[in-house]
């Protein structure tokens, strides 16, 4: 509640803020229509009126007051931008916290890959997912950042690298004006999440300008100078100044599509260098105290300069080179001047002294927006729970609930004690054994992003999680249904015989396109070879048959249920975990329920 009570009061402010703003710009705006009206009748006064000089006076206030409103109406509109950007903020923090998916960005459909070992079981990328649910990232390297963290397939380092997230996620998580600002700055730009791969090749590219055209940079302009010198004050023919003003023109267009493949990716980007300028400005000015933080606000300088300053300089060579986009400039005065080589000189430069460290701040940026997305997270759920990360693999969490579902969710409490060991979950249809899946996988997954879990309390290992839930057949392939799960299985099977930490398997209703029987045997295999290859896991299954691992293997396996409640006809699930194997089903109940018509019989 406290969340959604902060806000819905920053939704309301900036929402004023921004009617008063887009009033402001509008009165600005009918001032600078009234001042060229104003303009453009005493210049017809003065010729055909006759006006005094006092005209002349008015005529040249006029301008001077329509050139002031011009750089008022551009901070009021730069405002304005500003006030909005935050008021997104608070709107999509709102609609996280409802699950409104539609009012929220759905741009991480794109990191879905075949074959990843949990992500699409997970709902991990796409609509209604967890990626949709933590997202407040306003940069395209900072969804990517937060992409990775919640897509990690290893657990190297742990858990120092998780603990080190975790601590920069809790340092973040009270720092809302930070995240407000940080999210202000960057959402001011229309194009949203714009690459920055085009600047990054530039910065990175090595390739000098010519010794020669930096010599005709300077030598050119100069030898017109001298010409027309002559022509003035020596008495040279008039016709040599504007021979010599022709052959410079032509030089400098020549010179101005060479250079035009350097100035224009640079001037392309003006607006976007300026949105990571003022980003970048307010971690460099932020006193954080998680270490992972503060060695990346370290990172964000060269040579005794911030990232921020290099870029402000970036911007204002990149502000001369724009010169070139009036056509008047660009035709006449540019290439008398050598306005390009200059520029081109310039960018280089800079490159030279500061482009191999812009990928370097960019990451740096983008790993603080995917850590403050997460603090985001943690502000939003004040209830969910700070895993302790265990140096052992384990899986021991009170009250584990799923956080795509809302506050009605049920939790359970949930353990699998070590490697080795496993979990068989039986119950009738719908009674959430696939949602305990996933609840488990996602929790894991957000623990290691440096996230709170949907707990009461966790402890939680390293593990690798591998899932086999949503299987797909491929007509073009010729892959059954069947075939595709098997081999999931045995890439399942394979990554927990290979090296690094021991796999958490989620497996849901293990090889059931095949009859009972082989089903049972086959499931009971595949299990079995996983607890022995030092996996850990659980799986849900409708056969009855695979709880005998229980028995069998000694302890390894633990078999827990769903059920569901039966008050007359009617039909309830309390989605509460129980020890032992369920004792009843519902399909031929369900199968009646939605009109279809099956015998009587035990259910």
């Amino acid at each position: 509640m406290e969340a959604a009570a902060t806000y819905t009061r920053g939704r309301d402010e900036h929402a004023r803020q921004v009617a008063v703003l887009e009033a402001k710009a509008r009165a600005v705006g009918t001032g600078r229509l009234l001042l060229v009206v104003t303009a453009v009748g005493l210049v017809v006064g003065i010729a055909w009126g006759h006006l005094g000089s006092w005209a002349w006076v008015v005529f040249v206030a006029s301008l001077v007051g329509f050139g002031g409103l011009v750089m008022v109406h551009a901070r009021v509109h730069e405002a304005r931008d500003r006030a909005g950007a935050a008021l997104r903020f608070h709107e999509r923090g709102l609609a996280r916290l409802e699950h409104a998916w539609d009012r929220l960005p759905e741009t991480s459909a794109r990191f879905r890959t075949a074959g990843h070992s949990f992500a699409g079981d997970l709902d991990v990328f796409g609509h209604g997912s967890l990626m949709q649910l933590v997202d407040a990232t306003e940069t395209r390297f900072g969804e990517e950042r937060l992409a990775q963290l919640l897509s990690l397939e290893d657990a190297r380092a742990w858990p120092g690298d998780a603990a080190e997230r975790q601590a920069a996620v809790r340092d973040l998580a009270p720092r809302l004006a930070f995240r407000e600002a940080l999210a202000a700055v960057g959402g001011v730009v229309a194009d949203e999440r714009p690459d920055a791969a085009p600047l990054l090749a530039w910065a990175e590219a090595r390739e000098a300008l010519p010794s020669g055209l930096r010599l005709l940079g300077w030598a050119a302009p100069l030898a017109l100078g001298g010409v027309l010198a002559w022509v003035s004050f020596a008495g040279a023919a008039p016709r040599l100044g504007g021979l010599a003003a022709l052959v410079l023109l032509g030089v400098g267009a020549w010179v101005g599509t060479r250079l035009s493949p350097v100035l224009s990716v640079a001037s392309a980007r003006e607006q976007t260098i300026g949105r990571w300028r003022a980003m970048l400005a307010l971690l460099e000015a932020e006193r954080f105290e998680a270490p992972l933080l503060v060695r990346l606000r370290e990172r964000l300088s060269a040579g005794g300069r911030t990232a921020s300053a290099e870029i402000a300089s970036l911007e204002r060579v990149v502000g001369f080179a724009d010169a070139r986009r009036n056509e008047v400039f660009r035709l006449l005065l540019g290439p008398l001047l050598m306005w390009d080589i200059h520029c081109a000189a310039a960018l280089l430069r800079w490159r030279a002294r500061a482009g191999a460290h812009v990928r370097g701040w960019l990451e740096a940026l983008g790993e603080i927006e995917a850590l403050a997305s997460l603090g985001s997270f943690a502000f939003e759920h004040p209830d969910f729970a700070w895993p302790e990360l265990a140096a052992d693999p384990v899986f021991e969490v009170t009250a584990l609930g799923h956080p795509l579902i809302g506050p009605e969710r049920v939790g359970n409490d949930v353990t699998i004690p070590g490697a080795g060991r496993a979990l068989v979950v039986t119950g009738s249809n719908m009674s959430g054994k696939s949602t305990l899946l996933r609840a488990i996988g996602v929790n894991v997954v957000l623990a290691s992003a440096g996230g709170p879990v949907c707990a009461r309390a966790a402890r939680i290992g390293p593990s690798r999680v591998s899932t086999s839930m949503r299987i797909e057949d491929s007509l073009e392939q010729g892959v059954s249904h069947f075939y595709a799960e098997l081999r999931r299985l045995k890439t399942i099977v394979d990554r927990a015989h290979g090296s690094g930490a021991p796999v958490l398997f989620l497996l849901d209703e293990i090889l059931h396109g095949t009859n009972s029987r082989e089903r049972v045997l086959g499931a009971c295999a595949v299990v079995r070879g996983l607890l022995a290859a030092g996996a850990l896991g659980a799986v849900s299954t409708h056969d009855l048959g695979i709880t005998a691992l229980e028995r069998e293997l000694g302890g390894s396996v633990h078999n827990i249920h769903f059920e569901e409640q039966v008050e007359g006809d009617a039909m309830t699930f309390d989605y509460v975990l129980r020890p032992g194997i369920v004792q009843s089903s519902n399909a031929l109940r369900l199968m009646r329920a939605v009109g279809i018509d099956v015998p009587d019989g035990h259910d």
